[in-house]
């Protein structure tokens, strides 16, 4: 067998004729796995889209949407009561006790600091608008929470 030299290296001859046919087959090797791979997970994620697409949308329990509305009408409560703005405050304080009564009634064990608390805010802002009788009144019906 012939030799050839190249820096001080043994090669078989023809060998190195060789290298570059082997290095480009590698690289085009791995572009087919990528691009296999890339068309599987296009087609996995069509699949899924399509699957999630037929299934039924899923139904928001009533005690969730309640939940998330008195949770707002408590924030608005206090930011319209710290902006002075002590009518709208009053009307977001009731709409949120409402809401939290509501919420007890329907998952009972469940709420009862947060209606407490919406109730005991809404006494504050009744006393504070100059109706001690109702604010007297709500005030109890927090008190009168287990």
């Amino acid at each position: 067998m012939m030799t050839s030299t190249v820096a001080n290296l043994a090669i078989p001859y023809g060998a190195s004729s060789d290298l570059p046919h082997a290095l480009v087959s590698a690289v085009i090797v791995a572009a087919l796995l990528a691009g296999v791979s890339a068309l599987s997970v296009a087609a996995r994620k069509r699949k899924v889209a399509r699957a999630e697409a037929a299934a039924p949308a899923p139904v928001e329990d009533r005690s969730q949407a309640l939940l998330r509305q008195a949770r707002w009408h408590d924030q608005t409560r206090d930011q319209m009561a710290a902006d002075g703005r002590s009518a709208e405050a009053l009307a977001q304080a009731r709409t949120a006790a409402d809401q939290w009564r509501e919420l007890t009634r329907l998952r009972p064990g469940r709420f009862q600091a947060e209606q407490q608390a919406a109730l005991n805010r809404l006494g504050e802002l009744l006393a504070a608008s100059g109706q001690p009788d109702e604010a007297a009144r709500v005030q109890r019906e927090a008190a009168g929470i287990a």
